[in-house]
């Protein structure tokens, strides 16, 4: 009888509870697979991947899915684990350690040192540095450098007693008494990059110069047939050693020499993680997954991916990256697939009709097809900030000087003005420029620029909202003008960097470095931090889109959030309504803002959207699945002109009910 009052009241507490699809921010980067890997580990269900810059990926469902930790702004060059303690050598900050399964990270005293090889052994380990080989007793609590304290060492290994270190430009080690003396080995001129061991056998992977072996546990080395690549990773499983290399996956039978091409054929093979049949391969353009031994592979939905640009054309978006090139989506986010320009930094996306340009670290390219192909333009050899087009001109801002084309991209001429433009963005008959210093604009098509009030502050983002000009600074935050740049005021969020905004109503949305997305209802007045579910990532890139809100990341490609829920849609009653019913907006007429109530029946997909007299949509309020009940949102017309307006509640339920309804409300300024 307990049990049951108790299931009663959990069923009454969840009914009364809202939910709503997208109320935090959630990672929409399927396809974008990329990464910088560095290293692999795994243990149990749970894999690692150790990237450049980055810091250290996690996946508890054996790759499916990836999270950054919080171990994420360091390159990380080696993974150990030993029982409940993980280590991670990093480039330059020395070793870090976390005992909760790669959740959290703590830096050891060995703090400043690249640590490229971590071995573990018993109660001893192993950390091979720039400045020699450290050891520790204590789980890595303490450190102390071994009598191996004048060698970088990248690589390390231990076969029977033996422990080898691989060393850069003095070959190989050698260790007899877990690394309290040292002698080198005749193997003495070499970088040695890996190690790996079977048997009495010993193989060494240099720099350029393939890989050396001794049968005889060190005491004298040969070189293979295999003698002219760079040997990364070496790993002995199963009756095979596996070579990853700058020209694919390599392999021979256990204590052989004759190593030949197996997989991956012309991809660089930093590191391998083997268990049975599963292989993990990290790249520099991502992490392989084999579950066949190596036989096929397929990218890992690992999305290390920064992503500095976005673009909505026609319903297709696109996303710029850093370093490879655009991705499209037709799906709303859902998945991505890549362009043929794909090898590019893109910070800027701009299109006109038909034609998409994207602004990238080797000029302008362009694509009248949605992107199938592209072409590059004149305009080459130089990094391009910034686009904005007006009619058949394109206005770039590249990284030596300002340019323009009048005739679609076909030419390109430079012009007087000299600033690096980061930010550009069209008002009436002004185009304005963030730069390094400041604003600046232009009324003659850039023939001659006056620079505004804001001239002190290196500018990376612009908006307009009617008369009103915003502004995202280094370090600065953002500011704001009513007067077309003539005069500026400092918003509550001034003291972080801003890198991307987008606009929507009177709602400013702000991309900052390291501290996610702010929002502000009043037109930058205020500001309140929204990253549920996303974290305080860098943000390169803002889009609004269909009732939502896009957000580019360093590192971490592509996320998503329902605007409806960013804005406010305030549910008034969780009671199933008899019938559906879209109330009168009110007030109405109205200036800026009228609330708009509607009730829900059943639960289904909900949108609500406002379009102009010409039926074309110009907001979308609520885009989203929603529970029974009865709910009100608010419309800010701030951004829009004075008129006639209607708005439409579109209904599908999940029973297979379909209802729709419209009405008309009037903005009077």
């Amino acid at each position: 009888m307990i049990y049951l009052f108790r299931m009663v009241i959990s069923i009454f507490l969840l009914y009364l509870l809202p939910c709503y699809s997208f109320a935090q921010w959630t990672q929409t980067s399927s396809g974008i697979n990329h990464g910088d890997i560095r290293c692999i580990v795994e243990n149990g269900s749970n894999v690692f991947a150790g990237t450049n810059l980055y810091g250290v990926y996690k996946s508890a469902d054996n790759g499916s899915t990836w999270t950054q930790t919080q171990l994420n702004n360091r390159t990380i060059y080696s993974m150990a684990i030993s029982g409940q303690k993980m280590y991670a050598g990093t480039s330059l900050y020395g070793l870090y350690i976390s005992s909760d399964n790669g959740t959290s990270w703590t830096q050891t005293s060995l703090n400043s040192q690249i640590v490229s090889a971590i071995l573990v052994s018993g109660t001893r380990i192993y950390a091979g540095t720039s400045s020699g080989l450290y050891l520790s007793t204590d789980e890595g609590v303490t450190w102390n450098l071994t009598a191996l304290n004048n060698r970088e060492v990248y690589s390390l290994n231990l076969s029977g007693g033996n422990l080898f270190t691989g060393t850069s430009g003095f070959g190989v080690y050698q260790s007899t008494d877990n690394g309290t003396t040292w002698s080198q080995t005749s193997f003495n001129n070499r970088d040695v990059f890996s190690l790996a061991s079977s048997g009495s056998h010993v193989y060494a992977g240099t720099n350029n110069n393939g890989i050396y072996y001794s049968s005889n546990n060190g005491q004298s080395w040969a070189q293979t047939a295999f003698n002219s690549s760079i040997i990364y990773y070496l790993t002995s499983a199963g009756q095979y050693i596996y070579a990853g290399t700058n020209a694919g996956l390599y392999r021979a039978d256990q204590s052989q020499t004759n190593f030949t091409l197996y997989s991956l054929n012309g991809q660089q093979v930093r590191c391998m993680s083997i268990n049975g049949n599963s292989f993990y391969a990290g790249l520099p353009d991502g992490l392989r997954f084999s579950s066949n031994a190596g036989t096929s592979w397929t990218m890992s939905e690992l999305h290390n991916t920064s992503v500095f640009s976005f673009l909505n054309q026609s319903g297709t978006l696109f996303a710029g990256t850093g370093g490879f090139g655009v991705y499209k989506s037709t799906n709303s986010g859902i998945s991505w697939i890549s362009t043929t320009l794909n090898n590019r930094n893109v910070p800027c996306l701009s299109a006109a009709g038909n034609s998409i340009y994207a602004g990238t670290d080797n000029g302008v390219y362009i694509s009248s097809n949605s992107g199938t192909t592209w072409s590059q333009s004149a305009f080459d050899n130089e990094v391009i900030y910034s686009l904005a087009i007006e009619g058949n001109t394109i206005y770039a801002g590249g990284g030596y000087a300002f340019h323009l084309s009048t005739n679609g991209g076909t030419n390109w001429s430079q012009t007087s003005f000299q600033e690096i433009c980061l930010a550009l963005v069209l008002s009436g008959n002004r185009l304005y420029a963030g730069t390094y210093n400041g604003v600046f604009y232009t009324t003659n098509g850039a023939a001659s620029w006056e620079q505004t009030a804001l001239n002190d502050q290196s500018v990376r983002a612009l908006i307009v909202n009617g008369n009103t000009l915003i502004a995202g600074t280094d370090f600065s935050g953002v500011y704001v003008s009513t007067n077309s740049g003539t005069n500026w005021t400092h918003t509550s969020l001034d003291t972080v960097s801003i890198y991307s905004l987008a606009l929507e109503g009177n709602h400013i949305c702000a991309g900052t470095y390291e501290y996610g997305v702010f929002i502000s209802h009043d037109n930058g007045q205020n500001w309140i931090q929204r990253n549920e579910g996303m974290s305080n990532q860098s943000i390169g890139a803002l889009m609004i889109s269909d009732g939502f809100l896009y957000s580019g990341t360093e590192a971490n490609a592509v996320w998503k959030r329902s605007m409806s829920q960013i804005i406010g849609i305030n549910q008034l009653s969780s009671e199933i309504p008899a019938t559906f019913y879209l109330k009168q907006n009110y007030p109405n007429p109205f200036n800026p803002s009228t609330t708009i109530g509607f009730a829900v029946p059943s639960n289904g997909y909900v949108k609500i959207s406002v379009h102009d007299i010409l039926g074309k949509e110009v907001s979308v309020l609520v885009s989203e699945e929603m529970q029974s009940g009865t709910y009100e949102v608010r419309f800010d017309g701030s951004g829009f002109n004075s008129g006639v307006y209607f708005y439409s509640f579109d209904f599908s339920g999940n029973n297979g009910t379909i209802y729709s309804e419209s009405k008309k409300l009037i903005l009077a300024k």
